[in-house]
């Protein structure tokens, strides 16, 4: 009978999330992989077809990751607050993970990663604020991305180690910016 198999996909998928957890994308290659692991690379090779594959899992362990934030922001009073309170969250408490899901490396210079209509959490968040509003979704659209280019300029602080606001700060600060903003789509 053959040995047992040390490493499983998910240990290997594991380490290579805590090692992009805690160093960033940039540290994941085969060879930093295995010395996570304590091994050579022949284990991520017999379980994956490149290191291109696990660097789609760690994505994907972060985008589950960073749902349970949203889930979690989504119960509160307000909603659509409360989802941008748990992305600024998420930043703050997880840098790493922060990049790879919404500072990717863009050589083209196209602000995508940011704008809410490519998330695939979009939706859920739309209809919270649409449905607690008296605007049109068309306006709803509208504020939303405003604050999403706000919201993403305060994570990004906190990503930089710029923790230069109180949550209190920050929750406030979110108040305040929507409350002008849906007066301004209330008056067009």
């Amino acid at each position: 009978m053959p040995p047992k198999t040390k490493f499983t996909k998910d240990g290997i998928i594991n380490a290579a999330f805590e090692l992009v957890r805690s160093r960033g994308v940039d540290s994941l290659s085969a060879r930093s992989l295995a010395k996570e692991l304590g091994s050579s690379t022949a284990p991520i090779f017999s379980a994956f077809a490149g290191i291109d594959e696990v660097r789609a899992a760690v994505i994907d362990k972060a985008k589950s990751l960073y749902a349970e934030y949203l889930r979690e922001g989504m119960t509160q009073a307000t909603p659509f607050k409360g989802a941008g309170l748990s992305y600024i969250r998420f930043s703050k408490d997880e840098p790493q993970l922060f990049k790879l899901l919404f500072m990717p490396d863009n050589p083209d210079g196209e602000p995508t990663h940011f704008l809410p209509s490519g998330d695939e959490n979009f939706p859920a968040v739309l209809e919270a604020l649409h449905s607690k509003t008296n605007i049109s979704e068309e306006n709803a659209k509208k504020l939303y991305n405003h604050l999403s280019v706000y919201v993403y300029g305060l994570a990004v602080l906190n990503v930089q180690g710029c923790f230069v606001f109180t949550d209190d700060d920050i929750d406030r600060m979110l108040t305040e910016v929507f409350t002008a903003l849906k007066k301004e789509m209330q008056d067009e």
